[in-house]
């Protein structure tokens, strides 16, 4: 298993990556040997070069040691890695290399090559494709999505199917839900406000500036009157211009930012909010999504991508139009008229969703006979 970054968990995929580590350990009985980076963290804090997990996972440590961004880093932790897969590959003899995008494509292909061992390639992401044209990021992620040729790919998103891929091999296996973590906690909505909630990093393609704009544009007496805020839980950058912006257009009032909650406090904003807003620009399938139907919270998103697969379209309310202020607005002042007890009636159909298709059991099981068919 090859992964950019183990811990500190600071992306979702990471967390995929250990579930599926410890589901396939614990049920398929497999091995599994995790090469990753040598990160700095909590104040220069250094892992190990090696770790023993249990009997079945060991985790390996690439030098050099940098922080996750630094580039040169990265590039170098590539070339030794190569080496060092090489020559555990030929002494382990594995059955197959599963590479997590995106740079970890490098060391599976050489080894792929040269050993003749599968790679198994899972695309997490793809938002320079889309969104940032003709640039060093555009090009980076045609060549590792597009061009290469893998034994298979898994995505976690159907978008992968408009490129013209030389990978023909592609299974959409979407996120899972981890529906346990939220069954512990009650529902704490109450109607005498309204609660919107997002949950992400604060990118530019996430146009949380746009969703701010959009509710300066609501009537303020509407929004007094239902007692509206939008809780922004995040974890990256762009706050401090948040902020400013919120103040610029005198909606502050509304906007609370809450940095990166702890595991039991998320799901405590899951419960108690009402409704879940997401208006990327572009996204390929967010976690978020799938975590807030299964807290029962009615999702607003934009029209890209997979959203518009999953989310239902109540009269054309929940999904939106990307990159349009004007729409926006209208959506949330339709939800701000309406009887705040007729949202429960949409819940149950966002959970069922989940329970049905989402779980993490099904998910592994389908991924863990995707590698059968490859070895056999």
């Amino acid at each position: 298993m090859l992964i950019e970054g183990w811990k500190p968990f600071m992306w979702w995929w990471q967390i995929y990556t250990e579930y599926l580590c410890n589901y396939l350990i614990n049920k398929y009985n497999t091995k599994i040997d995790l090469f990753t980076r040598k990160i700095i963290y909590d104040w220069k804090k250094i892992e190990t070069d090696f770790e023993k997990i249990s009997s079945s996972l060991n985790i390996y440590r690439i030098w050099p040691v940098s922080d996750f961004f630094n580039f040169f880093s990265r590039l170098l932790t590539l070339l030794n890695t190569i080496f060092f897969l090489y020559k555990k590959a030929k002494i382990e003899k594995y059955d197959l290399i599963h590479a997590h995008s995106s740079l970890p494509w490098l060391p599976a292909m050489i080894v792929w090559k040269l050993l003749k061992i599968p790679v198994v390639y899972t695309l997490h992401w793809s938002i320079c494709l889309d969104i940032w044209k003709k640039n060093l990021c555009y090009y980076l992620e045609k060549l590792f999505y597009t061009k290469l040729k893998y034994s298979l790919i898994i995505s976690v998103s159907k978008k992968i199917l408009e490129y013209s891929c030389n990978t023909k091999n592609i299974k959409i296996i979407y996120p899972w839900v981890d529906i346990e973590k939220f069954n512990k906690f009650s529902n704490e909505k109450k109607y005498s406000w309204l609660n919107f909630l997002f949950v992400w990093r604060l990118e530019e393609q996430k146009w949380l500036k746009y969703l701010l704009k959009a509710i300066s544009n609501v009537d303020k007496q509407l929004l007094e009157n239902n007692r509206f805020n939008l809780n922004i839980v995040w974890d990256w950058k762009l706050k401090d211009k948040l902020i400013d912006l919120s103040k610029e257009l005198k909606i502050n009032n509304f906007i609370n930012f809450k940095w990166k909650l702890s595991l039991d406090n998320l799901i405590l904003e899951y419960k108690k909010n009402h409704i879940f807003i997401l208006p990327s620009l572009a996204e390929w399938q967010p976690v978020v999504v799938f975590e807030a139907f299964a807290n029962n919270l009615p999702v607003i998103a934009t029209d890209v991508w997979d959203n518009r697969y999953f989310i239902k379209d109540w009269d054309n309310w929940f999904l939106i139009k990307s990159q349009d202020i004007n729409w926006l607005k209208f959506i949330i002042e339709k939800i701000l008229k309406i009887n705040k007890l007729e949202l429960e009636k949409m819940w149950n159909y966002w959970k069922e969703l989940v329970l049905k298709d989402l779980l993490w059991d099904k998910i592994v099981d389908q991924i863990y006979w995707e590698y059968l068919l490859l070895i056999k």
